[in-house]
């Protein structure tokens, strides 16, 4: 099960870079070009904030690649703070600030939370025994 968790965990690190690198460094930030957002009002506003979301992730990605490389005691802590983040991300889009067209975040995020909690759930199931000694 460890091993299923670290590879969600390199699955996530890899998709938060991907997506804040397009989000920080692509001219548009992604808002028109990959979720169709208009535009033409508020441009600066909606690239600022594409660029801030995008540089969040990156730092979220590298985050979750120094715990795959160094601390992988915490990496079913960093899922389950994924797990909330995008749970938060995925009420926002639907419930909280729905936006004015669908955005591919929409579908992807929902997505993604299903099997971040059913992996998350499965680890807990299946939980490895502990090898520290009693006492």
């Amino acid at each position: 099960m460890k091993r299923v968790l670290n590879y969600f965990l390199g699955f996530y690190a890899l998709n938060n870079l991907v997506r804040g690198g397009i989000h920080a460094f692509a001219p548009d930030g992604g808002a028109h070009s990959i979720a169709g957002l208009d535009l033409s009002t508020n441009t600066q506003t909606i690239l600022a904030l594409f660029a801030l979301m995008g540089f969040q992730q990156i730092a979220q990605g590298l985050f979750q690649a120094y715990i795959l490389w160094r601390r992988r005691d915490l990496v079913r802590l960093m899922l389950t703070f994924q797990a909330l983040e995008t749970a938060l991300g995925v009420y926002n889009l639907y419930f909280h600030r729905v936006m004015p067209v669908i955005v591919p975040g929409e579908i992807v995020n929902a997505i993604l939370l299903v099997l971040l909690i059913a992996v998350l759930g499965a680890s807990i199931i299946f939980k490895e025994p502990s090898t520290r000694p009693s006492i």
